[in-house]
């Protein structure tokens, strides 16, 4: 059933994808042509990864019901893989405020190199009940995380309709099961390009090594790196287990994703049309947000099934990890302040 699902699931996402990333078309428009007609409005849509990824049911869903509703008055192109920014997800990001980009679907983490106050989002462990505290403070009505994201990325221009799910990041290598933090000492792990893993990474004993996420696999299979952490379906979708030996699951990070839209196309609409492309993002994140968690245990037993040496870490294992990493909230409380942790539920003593 669960195999069934999965497939009925990635099948949808693939052959909106190619849909979706069809056509041709200027966010620009004009009043009318000769006829008299009003043109429609393109809206020129970046994606991070490839139409494969669970991320494109959000992609696809905002599309069709923005043209659905708006009745063709607007109408999304969506370009995955970056190729607005030539594979520079911060340039990307920069598309979206600078209104290069109209409608924009990047994870926090990576939004933060432009708006920094999103980092506390990927404190580690920072969600110690899983999906239960994810929903709490993010995808609950009125949720203070929500909020701060929305607030956050409004202060630079854009406008926040929706928040779907990355997920929670998991580690794999080459070298050894991770079992305690000592499994960390001097393993060579690509982590995104933002300082506060780098200062996980380092707390937790590890050697985190900077790179584009499009030359991992390579790097992998020729051994320059030990491994990498990202979430289930990003691994899935990058087939970063075909040259991995072991994953650990520890849930150390969530990840999610902010579907804007540029301040140059929100300011423009009309009172009637802001509502649709609210109801639009909303219900397009949460189908995104379902796809995705429904893909997990799935794609676990996949990695395993390829060879994939799959292990969880324990809760006492955790526990040490989060001892040794404590000292990082002390230092970015300095940087964003209690109010901001506070906001996913984090208190300092």
């Amino acid at each position: 059933m669960k195999k069934r699902l999965l497939a009925g699931i990635m099948c949808a996402v693939m052959a909106l994808g190619v849909a979706g990333c069809g056509g041709s078309g200027s966010s620009s428009a004009g009043n009318s042509n000769s006829g008299g007609e009003v043109k429609a409005v393109n809206l020129k849509m970046a994606v991070t990864p490839s139409e494969t990824s669970v991320w494109m049911v959000a992609a696809n869903e905002f599309k069709k019901l923005v043209e659905e509703r708006t009745e063709g008055r607007y109408t999304v192109t969506i370009y995955g893989n970056e190729q607005l920014a030539a594979g520079d997800q911060t340039k990307g990001v920069e598309m979206l405020f600078n209104g290069t980009t109209d409608v924009d679907l990047h994870s926090s983490m990576i939004i933060s190199n432009v708006v920094p106050e999103l980092s506390v989002i990927s404190m580690p462990w920072l969600f110690p009940n899983g999906y239960d505290s994810v929903d709490e403070y993010l995808f609950n009505d009125g949720a203070a995380g929500a909020e701060y994201v929305k607030k956050a990325i409004e202060a630079k221009g854009a406008h926040v309709v929706g928040i779907g799910e990355n997920g929670f990041r998991q580690i794999t290598n080459n070298k050894r099961p991770i079992t305690s933090a000592a499994d960390m000492a001097m393993l060579k792990i690509r982590v995104p390009a933002i300082s506060l893993l780098l200062d996980v990474f380092k707390s937790l004993g590890a050697d985190p090594t900077q790179m584009p996420f499009g030359e991992v696999f390579t790097a992998l299979q020729q051994g320059a790196i030990d491994g990498q952490e990202n979430p289930y379906d990003t691994i899935r979708s990058a087939k970063i287990q075909e040259v991995q030996k072991y994953m650990t699951i520890w849930n150390y990070c969530y990840d999610p994703i902010i579907l804007s839209v540029s301040g140059n196309i929100w300011n423009k609409l009309s009172d009637a049309d802001k509502a649709i492309f609210e109801a639009a993002g909303k219900e397009a994140c949460a189908a995104q947000v379902s796809a995705s968690r429904a893909m997990d245990a799935e794609i676990i037993e996949q990695f395993k099934g390829i060879g994939v040496e799959v292990n969880e870490l324990s809760p006492e294992a955790i526990e040490e990890m989060k001892g040794v990493v404590a000292p990082i909230y002390d230092q970015y409380k300095e940087k964003f302040g209690e109010e901001a942790f506070a906001a996913f539920g984090y208190a300092f003593q």
